[in-house]
């Protein structure tokens, strides 16, 4: 996948699949915690493994980022000919919506403890469509009746395990989480040493903020250089301060996070 020469698997990824297995790890949590308060891995641009290095964001692919222990996914569709195909920008992922939907509902109804936040965002040029880009959004939730927490306010635990809880980031009225409600680090045009002190600040305050009621979702990637190159350098250190530093991080979302940074975040709960 054009990352053949990384050289750190534990804290970016290498390989098509590390081997480490998270996969029930939400089991042993209260029922009764706010998802908010969770600290909980996972990957920017998730489906982007095709097109080139400076297209690529992940190594692993939906299932195996599943087994690791990801529990945050960057979903993003181009609206298409009334289908939803994954995009990176211009670059279509060789996979689409219903794909994704079926692979995460699988997943979820072997390991049934477990739920996953999925940011559905609009991506690219819109063409050739019948219908609103929610309204087919709406059409894909629709074949997994009872699967989708689809209200704008945060549940507990107990009421999204085996759920997919949708982060609504497209126009057309809500569909569960509003993106514009979380408390969100994404500034992704910046230079190395001030994204990590974008990075750091946000989840310092996201640690010193439990009494707040609000989602917290820090992304580490950002856009200065090839990803795996930026990934190199952010996430070894991102690890470090994992490690260092105890209390609620929030959502985590980053470029080829390795099972050690992956492990290491799901630590904090």
């Amino acid at each position: 996948m054009g990352n053949a020469h990384a050289t750190d698997p534990d804290y970016w990824n290498v390989t098509d699949d590390p081997g480490v297995r998270n996969l029930d790890w939400m089991q042993r949590l209260p029922s009764s915690t706010s998802v908010a308060l969770l600290s909980i891995p996972g990957t920017h641009d998730s489906m982007a493994r095709d097109g080139g290095p400076a297209v690529w964001t992940q190594s692993l692919s939906l299932l195996v980022q599943l087994m690791v222990g990801v529990r945050f996914f960057d979903i993003r569709c181009r609206h298409f000919n009334d289908g939803l195909p994954i995009h990176h920008e211009a670059y279509y992922q060789n996979a689409n919506f219903d794909e994704v939907l079926q692979t995460t509902i699988g997943f979820l109804d072997s390991h049934p403890s477990e739920t996953v936040f999925m940011r559905v965002k609009e991506e690219y040029i819109a063409s050739g469509n019948t219908r609103s880009f929610r309204e087919q959004v709406q059409i894909s939730l629709n074949r997994y009746p009872g699967r989708f927490w689809t209200l704008n306010r945060i549940p507990t635990l107990g009421e999204s395990r085996r759920k997919i809880v949708i982060l609504d980031n497209f126009a057309g009225g809500a569909m569960g989480i509003a993106w514009d409600g979380i408390d969100l680090e994404d500034n992704y045009s910046t230079i190395f040493e001030f994204k990590w002190f974008y990075v750091r600040n946000h989840l310092n305050r996201a640690r010193g903020s439990t009494w707040s009621p609000a989602m917290f979702i820090t992304f580490s990637s950002f856009a200065s250089a090839l990803p795996r190159d930026l990934a190199r350098g952010m996430n070894p250190k991102l690890h470090s301060y994992v490690r260092e530093n105890r209390g609620r991080l929030g959502i985590i979302a980053s470029d080829y996070p390795g099972p050690k940074l992956i492990g290491d975040i799901i630590a904090h709960n």
